[in-house]
C-alpha cells in the first residue's frame, strides 16, 4: 500500500496519529526545522499540530512552532485562523510557560478575533511575565 492511497479522487495519507506526532516533534527537537516547514507547506491540513507544539515542553519544538507560524503567515496567513481557537484555549493552561507562549503565538498571528480572549486572560493572569506577553500581544494586534 504506500503512504498515499487514492479513493474517488480523494487522497488519504498516513500523516496522523500519536506516533506520527511524536516523530514530527522529535525531528523538530533535533533541529530539522527547514524540513518540518517544508512538510507544513505540502501538508497544510497538519496545521492543527501547531498548538500541540506550543504546549510541548521542549524548547526547540516551541521555537519551531513559532517559526512555522511566521512562515505560514508570509505565504498563507488565512490558514492560521484555523488554529487561533486552539491557541486561545492554551491561554487557560495550568503551565505559565504555555500561557505565555500562547500569547506570543497569537501576537505573531495577529488575528483580531483573539483580542477578547487575551483581554480575559490578562484580567485573570497572576504571573507578571505572562501578563507582559499578553500585553505585548494586545498592543501588536490591530
Amino acid at each position: 500500500m504506500g503512504e498515499n492511497m487514492s479513493n474517488n479522487g480523494k487522497s488519504f495519507s498516513n500523516w496522523e496519529g500519536e506516533a506520527f506526532e511524536e516523530m514530527l516533534f522529535d525531528y523538530l527537537d533535533n533541529g530539522y526545522l527547514e524540513n518540518i516547514i517544508t512538510f507544513f507547506e505540502h501538508e497544510p491540513e497538519q496545521i492543527k499540530l501547531i498548538p500541540k507544539m506550543i504546549a510541548d515542553e521542549r524548547l526547540r519544538v516551541k521555537v519551531g512552532a513559532f517559526a512555522i507560524i511566521e512562515e505560514i503567515k508570509l505565504k498563507n496567513p488565512a490558514l492560521l485562523q484555523e488554529i487561533v481557537p486552539d491557541i486561545i484555549r492554551l491561554l487557560k493552561s495550568e503551565g505559565k510557560n504555555i500561557r505565555g507562549d500562547a500569547a506570543y503565538a497569537l501576537e505573531i498571528i495577529g488575528d483580531s478575533s483573539a483580542k477578547p480572549a487575551l483581554i480575559d486572560a490578562l484580567s485573570k493572569e497572576e504571573d507578571p511575565q505572562v501578563k507582559e506577553f499578553i500585553e505585548d500581544a494586545l498592543r501588536s494586534i490591530k
